[in-house]
C-alpha cells in the first residue's frame, strides 16, 4: 500500500454531529422564532402610519394568525 493517505482519511469532520440538545442550537432556534403578537403589533403600526392599507393590514393579519 501507499502511504499517501486518502481524503476520507484526512476529512473526518464531516461525519461529525453535534452534539443533540445542546444550548448553542436551542438559543439559535429562539432567535429563528417570530412572536405572532409582535408581528402584529408592527402590522398595525405601518397600517396607522400609513404603509399598509386596512385590506393589506386584514390579509396579512388572517396569514398570521392561520400559523
Amino acid at each position: 500500500m501507499s502511504s499517501r493517505s486518502l481524503a476520507r482519511d484526512r476529512d473526518t469532520g464531516l461525519l461529525a454531529r453535534p452534539p443533540s440538545g445542546s444550548r448553542a442550537e436551542e438559543s439559535d432556534w429562539e432567535q429563528l422564532m417570530v412572536d405572532p403578537i409582535e408581528q402584529l403589533e408592527e402590522l398595525a403600526d405601518l397600517c396607522t402610519r400609513g404603509f399598509l392599507s386596512r385590506e393589506e393590514f386584514e390579509d396579512q393579519k388572517a396569514r398570521i394568525l392561520r400559523r
